[in-house]
């Protein structure tokens, strides 16, 4: 694990309060991690291709058929 150490004006504390400003930082370092998970996803998607994967084009068509009175008007 890496420890930072930041320095952040003491006005900035003073006004939002050090619990706020610890869980803003808390936050964003969250955010941080999805937005490198999604980016690991994004690689992942380059190699596979959805439209001649039988498995995922079956699921496809089972999820539709399971959730398409959620879409589609009754006549």
């Amino acid at each position: 694990m890496v420890e930072f150490k930041i320095q952040l004006d003491e006005s900035i504390v003073q006004t939002f309060g050090y619990k706020q400003v610890e869980s803003y930082l808390q936050d964003f370092v969250k955010k941080m991690l999805l937005k490198a998970a999604a980016q690991d996803v994004l690689e992942d998607l380059k190699t596979i291709d959805l439209q001649n994967d039988k498995e995922w084009q079956t699921a496809r068509h089972l999820a539709w058929q399971q959730e398409k009175h959620k879409y589609l008007i009754s006549q």
